[in-house]
């Protein structure tokens, strides 16, 4: 259990420092370019994306989840990997014009052969990444995903103060993979594994051909609404879309971020030995709704600060829709756990079928909301994640004894939590708001009375996040950078 609060340590220090990157890059870049600029972006992304999702069908996942793995394994997992990679970076080349001419956008075509480019070079890092989630060795998990985002963050706002606007999101990531790639072959220069086999494909076809099509189902969902408001709208209304929706996952991606490269490699190891993953599950969801529940209250209620902090007066339209995306994220407090415990179980056949029903049914709706407009959208995803939710917990619970009424006493706490963090910016806003608008200075008071009231619901309702925090804090003090801040530790870590 230490190595996986280690690894979680890890990997969320990685992530808020991800985030802030990412924070001080789209604050830059909101600035610097107009919407229509990033909205040839954000559709050339979401448009190669999609062909993207098509090397889920040989992705890292499979190396992580088997239970043995030889070098010929390795070898021939690499070369699907391979095979698929140039397929589909081909494609995305041949299809480039096409897709510039149906959003009647010429700029798609270059950026697309630039982002195909630098998807084929992911295929250098991708194996030795897999390799080091199973192994749980997430300290150079950490290091090369923190250099990729560092570089990807100079890259982007250096080329877009030197004029090449839109082009900055391909070219950057196109040099900051080649270095990942590079920095990938020096923590691990096993060079055996990219020498290609095609005796063992079989394997990571069988796992691929049920994971790819799930993923593949739930990328065409995330990324339709992109595709369809380019096509419907504008590119102008895609962007703001865009950034409503990255808005809105802030509290996902600062507090659950971390842990997602986590979840599988703990689940597997704990499936391989035989552990029941009851337990595990709902301490999670307790875990999750203690700090992803409280953010995405406090984020409702500051929405309109946060906006203007992070993209800019410019984007203010969007603040109703970042609002109704909070609050109807509520329900998506499994959605981390569902996917990584149905592969840890070798659930495959059961992984396709929760796909094959969820996603099509939520795109479908998704769909007929964009007809209608962006707010639409947004209210659309009250009915999209509860249904997503109750789908995946119905094909979980074949395979974890869970009972409905079992979520009642992880969620009890968290709610309690969740309330009192709210209390504070609650009372700031309908004291001090007009409407929803307060000063900046004010909004920080908010976000600071509301971390008071996550602290004192913690204590209040003894939420096990209290003991998860002082163990933490005991394995950074334990460490050997704490060690020479902190001093000696005075307790071992157990």
């Amino acid at each position: 259990m230490i190595g996986i609060r280690r690894a979680l340590l890890l990997t969320t220090a990685e992530r808020y420092l991800t985030l802030t990157i990412n924070f001080l890059t789209i604050a830059a870049v909101s600035r610097l370019l107009t919407p229509e600029e990033i909205g040839v972006a954000v559709v050339g992304t979401s448009v190669a994306a999609l062909a993207f999702s098509a090397r889920e069908f040989a992705t890292g996942t499979f190396l992580i989840q088997q239970p043995v793995m030889t070098r010929e394994d390795i070898r021939g997992a690499f070369t699907v990997m391979l095979i698929l990679s140039l397929l589909i970076a081909g494609a995305i080349v041949v299809a480039a014009p096409w897709a510039a001419a149906l959003y009647n956008e010429e700029r798609l075509t270059i950026y697309l052969c630039v982002i195909a480019a630098g998807f084929f070079l992911e295929l250098l890092p991708a194996p030795i990444l897999a390799l080091l989630q199973r192994e749980m060795e997430f300290q150079k998990v950490t290091l090369l995903n923190a250099t990729n985002t560092i570089l990807l963050a100079i890259g982007t706002v250096g080329l877009v103060i030197l004029g090449y606007s839109y082009m900055s999101f391909a070219w950057a990531g196109l040099v900051a993979t080649a270095c990942s790639g590079l920095l990938a072959l020096f923590l691990r220069p096993d060079l055996w594994i990219f020498h290609p086999l095609l005796g063992r494909w079989r394997g990571m076809l069988r796992f691929g051909g049920y994971n790819g099509s799930s993923v593949l189902l739930y990328r065409i969902y995330e990324l339709l609404p992109y595709l369809v408001l380019g096509r419907i709208l504008s590119i102008h209304g895609t962007a703001l879309y865009s950034r409503a929706m990255m808005i809105s996952q802030i509290p996902d991606k600062l507090i659950l971020g971390g842990a997602a490269s986590v979840v599988l490699p703990a689940l597997a190891r704990e499936a391989r030995a035989g552990h029941s993953l009851k337990e595990p599950y709902l301490r999670a969801v307790e875990y999750i709704t203690g700090l992803q529940w409280p953010a995405l209250l406090v984020l409702s209620l500051l929405a309109e600060p946060a906006v203007r902090i992070a993209l800019g007066e410019q984007w203010l339209e969007i603040v109703p829709f970042v609002q109704i995306m909070a609050i109807a994220s509520l329900f998506s407090f499994t959605s981390l756990l569902n996917h990584p415990v149905l592969l840890a179980v070798d659930a495959l056949w059961d992984t396709f079928l929760r796909a094959l029903i969820a996603w099509p049914v939520s795109a479908i709706i998704i769909t007929v909301a964009a007809l209608f407009g962006l707010k639409v959208i947004a209210f659309s995803y009250f009915i999209i994640i509860p249904f997503q939710a109750f789908t995946s917990l119905y094909f979980v619970r074949k395979h974890v004894a869970i009972a409905w009424g079992d979520f009642i006493r992880p969620l009890q706490k968290s709610a309690v939590v969740a309330a009192s963090s709210a209390l504070g910016p609650a009372a700031i806003v309908l004291i001090f708001g007009d409407g929803w608008h307060i000063p900046i200075g004010l909004a920080l008071g908010a976000g600071l009375l509301s971390a008071l009231g996550w602290i004192g619901g913690l204590w209040w309702t003894g939420h096990p996040l209290l003991q998860e925090i002082e163990r933490g804090m005991m394995i950074v003090r334990a460490s050997h950078l704490g060690r020479r801040v902190f001093g000696a530790s005075p307790t071992p870590v157990e």
